[in-house]
C-alpha cells in the first residue's frame, strides 16, 4: 500500500494522517450516512476507510479482501478529567480533540461497549508536538500499560495492542504520566483470540556455547509460556532474607552488578541459582560516570578504531572479560545484559543514537565471544515497546533474549500484556522475552490466564522488594507460592551445573505459608 507514492509501513504501528485525508475520511463517513464525529462505525465502510488511510495495511488490501470493522470513539465526546476540548490544531477527527494533559490524574475517559468479553485491539489518534511523551493507558481501573507517543505535530495513529474487555460497558482511560500531548480518538477493533506462547528454539548466538549455558537455554525454552522464573536484584543477602521470611521461598535468579558482583555470583551459583548481570559501565577514561549528562565521553569515537576513546573502550572490555572468565572457569552460565536501556539515551552508550549503540554492542560481543572465548554468556538486550525500538535492536545473530525494564506505580501488578506482545512481535517470536527489571512484580495468575510469556522477572533491590508498598507482603507471598512461579527449590540445578548444589543458609521463619491457588 502506498500514500503519496510511498509505501506505508506497519512495522512501527504509527501512521501520520494528513489534513486532506482527514477531510476525505469525513467525506467517506458522510457518503455512507455516518456522522464524522459519531461514536460507532461498525460497518465494512470503516474497513474501506481504514484501507484508504493505511491503518489496515497489515491486514491486506487486495481487491475483494474483507477488512475488519472498527469502532471509533471521539475524545470530545468522552468524559474529561482535568483536560479540555480544543480545535486549534488542524487535521483532527470529529469536532475537536482533548488536550491540557499537565497534572497527574488529567485524563480522557472513554466508555466502550462490546457484546462479548475478550481481547480487542486498540489504536489511539494523537498528536505530540513537544517530543516523545509516555502516558498511562488504563482499562476498567487497571493499568494496561504505559504508551510512548512519538513526537509528531500532525495527528497520527498508533497501535497500543490488545486490551481485555468485559461484556457490556467498559472504560478506557488515557491519563498523564509525562503529559503534554493531545488525544483525538480511539479505535477499537474486533474481538480476537489470544494464541498460546509460541515456542523458541534453544539455539544460542555464542559460538560453541558452554555445556552449562546450553543446558540453561534448553531449560528456559522448555518452560517458556509454562511458568515464570522468579528473580531478585541484590547487593547483599538482605533481599533474600526478606523474601524467605515473607514467603518461605527463594528466587531462582539473582541479579548482580557486573563491576562488583562476581564473588556474590559465584556464591549464588553454588546454591544452584541462575545468575544475571548488568554492566553499569562507567565511561572509559577519567570520569567513570554512566549518565551521559555527567560525562563528555564520546560514544561515536569509542566505536572508531584508531581513536584514544576506542583504545580505552577495548581496555575496559578486556578488564570486564577477565572478571567474567572467573565465572566461566567455574562453569557458571550468565544471563548477560550489557548496554541496558540504551534506547533511553540517558547512559553514555545510548546518547549517540541506535547505530552507535549497535556498533558498540557488536564490538563487545565479538571481543567477549571470539577474542576471550566467553562462551558461558546468554546475551540479553534490554529494549522498550516504543515505535523506535526496532531501530535499536542489534539483530537476531547477536541476541538470545529481549527484555524490558519497567517500573509501574506502587502496588500495580499489571502483567503488561501489550508490552510483552510488542517485544515478541519485534523479534518475530524467535527470541525469549523477559521482564529484566521491575518494581512491582507481575501477577502470575494474570500471566497464566492471559498467556503472557515473560520468561523471568527481576525485581530491583532494597525498597522495591521490602518497603511493603511497591510490593505488599501479601503480594510477595502470593507470587512466590503460586504454581506458575518457579522458585529455587523447583529448579533442577544439578542438570545445569552438573553437580549437587549447597543449600542456601536461610534464616528460620516464624511461620510457614502454603502455596496459593
Amino acid at each position: 500500500m502506498t500514500r503519496d507514492g510511498h509505501p506505508v509501513s506497519c512495522a512501527s504501528g504509527l501512521y501520520t494522517v494528513s489534513s486532506e485525508e482527514r477531510e476525505e475520511r469525513g467525506n467517506i463517513m458522510r457518503v455512507f450516512g455516518l456522522p464524522a464525529a459519531g461514536k460507532l462505525l461498525r460497518t465494512t465502510a470503516l474497513g474501506m476507510l481504514l484501507c484508504f488511510t493505511g491503518m489496515a495495511a497489515n491486514t491486506g488490501s487486495a481487491a475483494g479482501t474483507e477488512q475488519p470493522a472498527w469502532t471509533l470513539y471521539e475524545a470530545e465526546e468522552a468524559e474529561l478529567d482535568g483536560t479540555v476540548v480544543q480545535r486549534s490544531r488542524p487535521g483532527f477527527s470529529g469536532e475537536g480533540y482533548s488536550t491540557n494533559f499537565e497534572m497527574a490524574g488529567d485524563a480522557v475517559k472513554f466508555t466502550v461497549t462490546v457484546e462479548e468479553e475478550g481481547y480487542y485491539p486498540l489504536r489511539i489518534g494523537y498528536a505530540s508536538p513537544y517530543g516523545d511523551k509516555t502516558n498511562y493507558i488504563e482499562v476498567n481501573g487497571h493499568t494496561a500499560g504505559e504508551m510512548m507517543f512519538p513526537q509528531t505535530e500532525a495527528f497520527a495513529e498508533i497501535d497500543f495492542g490488545l486490551v481485555e474487555l468485559d461484556e457490556g460497558d467498559n472504560r478506557i482511560d488515557i491519563s498523564t504520566y509525562w503529559g503534554f500531548f493531545d488525544v483525538d480518538y480511539i479505535l477499537l477493533g474486533e474481538r480476537e483470540e489470544r494464541r498460546p506462547v509460541a515456542g523458541v528454539d534453544p539455539v544460542l548466538v555464542t559460538p560453541e556455547p558452554s555445556r552449562e549455558a546450553q543446558a540453561l537455554m534448553e531449560y528456559m525454552t522448555s518452560h517458556y509460556g509454562k511458568g515464570i522464573l522468579t528473580g531478585q536484584q541484590r547487593t547483599s543477602s538482605a533481599e533474600l532474607d526478606y523474601i524467605y521470611a515473607v514467603s518461605g521461598k527463594l528466587p531462582v535468579i539473582s541479579g548482580f552488578p557486573a563491576e562488583e558482583g562476581i564473588d556474590m555470583a559465584l556464591e549464588w551459583a553454588k546454591h544452584g541459582g541462575i545468575v544475571t548481570m548488568e554492566w553499569h559501565w562507567g565511561a572509559p577514561g577519567g570520569e567513570r560516570a554512566t549518565l551521559a549528562s555527567e560525562t563528555g565521553f564520546d560514544a561515536d569515537k569509542a566505536v572508531t578504531p584508531g581513536t584514544s576513546e576506542y583504545e580505552r573502550t577495548i581496555a575496559d572490555i578486556d578488564r570486564m572479560a577477565a572478571q567474567l572468565l572467573r565465572l566461566k572457569r567455574e562453569g557458571v552460565p550468565v544471563l548477560w545484559r550489557p548496554l541496558h536501556e540504551a534506547e533511553g539515551g540517558w547512559f553514555w552508550w545510548g546518547a549517540k543514537g541506535p547505530e552507535t549503540a549497535k556498533k558498540l554492542y557488536g564490538i563487545l560481543f565479538d571481543r567477549f565471544s571470539r577474542h576471550h572465548g566467553l562462551n558461558n554468556l546468554i546475551w540479553v538486550w534490554t529494549t522498550s515497546d516504543s515505535a523506535h525500538s526496532r531501530a535499536w535492536y542489534p539483530g537476531d545473530e547477536l541476541v538470545d533474549i529481549v527484555g524490558v525494564d519497567r517500573y509501574m506505580r506502587d502496588g500495580d501488578y499489571s502483567p503488561l500484556m501489550g508490552v510483552y506482545d510488542k517485544l515478541s512481535a519485534m523479534v518475530d517470536g524467535k527470541k525469549l522475552v523477559a521482564y529484566t527489571e521491575n518494581g512491582p512484580m507481575p501477577d502470575p495468575k494474570q500471566l497464566k490466564r492471559h498467556k503472557i510469556g515473560w520468561m523471568y522477572f527481576n525485581t530491583w533491590g532494597g525498597r522495591f522488594i521490602a518497603d511493603g508498598m511497591i510490593n505488599s507482603k501479601h503480594h510477595v507471598r502470593a507470587v512466590y507460592n503460586h504454581p506458575y512461579s518457579i522458585t529455587l527449590d523447583e529448579f533442577p540445578s544439578e542438570a545445569i551445573y552438573g553437580k549437587a548444589s549447597v543449600p542456601y543458609p536461610v534464616r528460620e521463619r516464624k511461620q510457614t505459608e502454603g502455596r496459593s491457588k
